[in-house]
């Protein structure tokens, strides 16, 4: 069984992205992503074992993406 790259998930894990990719992947500034935090179009995911480290569902971000289009 190979082990997954950090940029593919575990079976069963869904793929997390950092504000900065967020960002690039939308074309928009890291606070406009904070700003879709604060109006609640994107939710954040806290990361285990730190206190304020936020990750985004790749699904999400997808999704927000195509109702772009």
């Amino acid at each position: 069984m190979t082990q997954p790259t950090p940029h593919e998930p575990a079976a069963g894990h869904a793929r997390l992205l950092t504000r900065g990719e967020v960002a690039a992947i939308m074309r928009v500034t890291p606070r406009s992503v904070n700003n879709w935090v604060a109006q609640g179009i994107l939710r954040p995911v806290r990361l285990p074992g730190r206190q304020r480290a936020r990750g985004y569902l790749a699904s999400d971000v997808g999704r927000i993406l195509e109702s772009r289009v």
